[in-house]
Formats: structure tokens, sequence, C-alpha cells
């Protein structure tokens, strides 16, 4: 039996596990306060690190009839509420899920919510790395036709529930979704009709039970398409290829690196879409982002512009105009000798990787670390040994690993510097390493949670750094 939930929100009484300060739960809260829910809201950071967030709700009319546990979860909020909406970070070996689960109360989180209450076309990314940027270059795309089309979810800049009144019908709106988005929307057996999977490769080893598990929540994005939906998925990537196995969805394929028989490929350095025939949509020559990683976003992008129908004059002009996402890989000072990128959103040692390679064959100062997942740092240490000059690293488990990994092959201990508790002596570190190089790369591959509230902190931090620090 598929689960589902009462959507006529008033008076019911509805508890919100965790608030939060990305944004998200609080545009839940105000909109599920505007239908005249009754609100318990609970979380384990305490009223002064949530601050920000509960300023906000302040502000908003009835919020002082909404019921605050905060600093800690109590085990009676669990038992008598209707309705459970579920923060992404919390996870879902919970005990107090349990205890809902127990007692019967629905659970939900904002991207089943949207789903139940928008249920017209909609667009969604999700993948290990590449999600922000390329629902971000189709939301550009698909903004030159549609107007009211817009971007939301994981991406930070705009929650789901900002926008959900807005839509229209037809609006085709690209929603960027997180496995803990998913692993929700795998329990209502919800799946939006055009789905993207950019990759999946290891993370979150430290919230999930294994990879497998881990790969099981990304799948839900097409697992419960029918067959009147598309799945669009990374041909160059093996557990994307397999995922076409999971879904009845019509299947394209993107790929840099073979032809496709249905979907986009990259060839002679120009974008071809195939269908009922092969047709070029665009060369790359124009293009303004770095690296084989974001030539791959673009390739995913293009094929769901084709599949709704967008000009290939339209897909060129709008690539090509294309500048990239903040904190990926974002190019934010240019002086006569060097080039800053923040790259802050590089959580893993893939995405790191990724970075260094987008910088072709220049020497680079790189400044990284944090705090691990469960991951393996010797790839990365390969290649921080083959194209980085200098290293400073943040302190942090992700740190030790990787510079565990640097000394078995021998990276030169003058070029490594370490053992940064703060990120503006890590910066000065950085430009002092500088003066020989062209390059300076702030891209962490690891997590922020033991310097930072989240990575958008970190990202935001360094560029306030990079404004006083580099003249």
């Amino acid at each position: 039996m598929v689960k589902s939930f009462n959507t006529n929100f008033k008076k019911q009484r509805i508890l919100v596990m965790g608030l939060g300060l990305n944004g998200g739960a609080f545009q839940v809260v105000k909109w599920l306060l505007a239908k005249g829910a009754i609100l318990t809201v609970t979380d384990i950071k305490d009223a002064r690190v949530l601050k920000p967030t509960l300023d906000q709700l302040k502000k908003l009319a009835g919020a002082k009839n909404i019921k605050f546990v905060l600093g800690e979860h109590r085990v009676e909020d669990f038992k008598d509420q209707d309705l459970l909406i579920q923060n992404p970070g919390v996870p879902a070996n919970s005990v107090y899920l349990t205890i809902a689960k127990k007692n019967k109360i629905p659970i939900v989180n904002e991207a089943v919510m949207f789903f139940a209450l928008y249920p017209y076309r909609k667009i969604a990314v999700t993948g290990t790395r590449g999600k922000s940027t390329t629902s971000s270059i189709i939301h550009h795309i698909l903004k030159q036709k549609i107007k009211t089309n817009v971007i939301a979810g994981n991406i930070a800049t705009t929650p789901m529930f900002a926008v959900l009144d807005k839509l229209k019908k037809d609006s085709l709106p690209v929603l960027e979704l997180s496995s803990w988005h998913l692993e929700n929307l795998g329990d209502y057996q919800l799946s939006p009709q055009i789905s993207v999977i950019t990759n999946v490769l290891v993370d979150h080893l430290n919230r999930y039970k294994n990879f497998n598990t881990y790969k099981q929540a990304k799948i839900n994005i097409i697992k419960y398409q029918t067959k009147n939906d598309v799945a669009i998925l990374n041909l160059d990537n093996i557990h994307t290829k397999l995922a076409a196995k999971a879904t009845k969805a019509k299947v394209y394929y993107f790929s840099l690196k073979n032809k496709v028989n249905r979907g986009v490929y990259l060839k002679n350095n120009s974008f071809y879409f195939v269908d009922k025939k092969t047709e070029p949509v665009m060369p790359i020559n124009n293009i303004k982002l770095l690296g084989q990683h974001n030539l791959s976003n673009i390739a995913a992008s293009i094929c769901v512009a084709k599949i709704v129908g967008i000009e290939n004059s339209l897909v060129d002009e709008a690539v090509n105009s294309f500048k990239g996402v903040a904190y990926r890989l974002q190019l934010i000072k240019q002086t006569k000798n060097l080039q800053v990128f923040n790259d802050a959103t590089s959580t893993t040692p893939d995405a790191a990787q990724a970075a260094i390679e987008a910088m072709q064959d220049k020497k680079i100062v790189l400044l990284a670390g944090g705090q691990d997942k469960n991951l393996d740092y010797k790839a990365l240490a390969k290649t921080i040994k083959n194209k980085v000059a200098k290293t400073i690293l943040l302190a942090g488990t992700g740190s030790a690993k990787l510079i565990t990994e640097l000394k078995k092959i021998k990276y030169p201990s003058a070029n490594l510097f370490t053992g940064f508790n703060d990120l503006e002596k890590a910066l000065l570190e950085a430009k002092k390493q500088s003066t020989d190089q062209k390059i300076l790369l702030f891209s962490p591959a690891a997590a922020s949670f033991n310097m930072f509230t989240n990575e958008f902190q970190r990202a935001k931090m360094f560029d306030q750094l990079v404004k006083k620090h580099v003249k």
C-alpha cells in the first residue's frame, strides 16, 4: 500500500523536526502557518545558534502561536501529531522518527510535500557531483522560453516552498534533489516526470550504512517513473548506466566518451542530440565553464532542453552565456599575477580532483581540508602530487587522512602546510605561497561542520577574506 497524508493542513497538528539555518524549513513553516496549521518546531540546536532563522519567524503573522522545543528533542512531541516534517539533516535512523512511526504519524519532507501539492510536470536533478550546476544550466536554458520557470530545492538559494504558490501548470520547475530528499520520496513512491542523474560516486558514508544504501536513495528519482516519463542518465558513470534497469521510463543517455543511441554525446568538439535522428546542437568552443565535469553537466542539460522542445539556437545562446554557480569552481578574484577560485562546496575528494584537473596543466596552490565523511583520499593525493605546487590544509579528520596518503607517496613535506584552525590564517599562508604560482584554488574535499555551520558559510567567509587580503 502506497503511503499518503492529508494535504488540508488547516488545524492539523504538525511537528517540524529541524529548523536549521538554510531557509528550507523556514519557508515550510511560513507556508504552513499561513494555511492555519498548529505547529511545533523542534531542533537540537539551541535558540542562540538558530537566532537568524528565529528572527525571521518572529516577523510572521501568527508566529507567537508556534510552540518551540529547542536545544533538544522530547519524546512526547513525537507521539501526538497529525504529521511530521523531517528536515534533510535528520538521519533516517533517528530514534525519534522510530517513535513517530510507532505512533502512526506520517513522516514527510519538503520534497514529498511539494510533489503532493504540485502535481504537474517537474524536472528533477540529483547526483553526487554536478547537480547544482546542471539544475542551474537547465533553468538558464528553459527560462528563455518558459518565463515562469524556477529552480529550487537543495541548491540553497531558493527553497521549494518559496516558489510553490507562484508556479503555473506549465512552469516545468527544475528541482535539485539530495539523497535526503529522495529517501522520503521513495517512501511515498514518488518520482518526477523528467529525472536526471548526473553521476553516483562514493559519498556520505558517515550517514549511510554503505555505498549501496546511498546509491539506492539516488535511484529513487527514477524508480517510480512510468513509461510516459523520461530518465536521463550518465553513460560514463557505471552506476548511472546500470540504473536504467530500475525505471520504466524512456531512457536517454549523455556521454563525453561514446556515441549514444538516444540522448546527447560529444564528438569533434560539438554536442549532438539523438532521438529519431541525429542533429548537431552546438559547438563547445565558447563555453565559459572549466573542466570535463562541466561538459558532462552541460550534456545532461542539453538533453533536457531538447526533450522539452527548446531550439538549438536558444540552447547555444544560453549555455554560452552561463557563467557558473556561486562557490562551484567560481573565479572570484583576478589580479595581474593570480587567479583565485572559490570551490568551497567541494565536500568530497572526487570534487576536489575535478577542480584541480579543470586547471589543466598549470601548477596551483591548493587550500583544502575539513571533516571526513568516511571517504578515500588516495586518488586525490596522487592528483595533488602531480599537479599541486603547494598544499595548505585546514584542520579536520579529512585533512588527517589526506596527509597520511600524501606522505605515503612522498609528496614533499616542504610543500605541505597543515593544522590551520582558522580560515583567515590558512588563506594568508596560501597567498604567501602563491608568489610563484598563478592559481589559488580553495577546494576543501571534505565536509565543513568541524569549523563552519555548513559549506555555504565556509564559501561566503572565503569570499570575504579574499576581498580583504587579495589586492
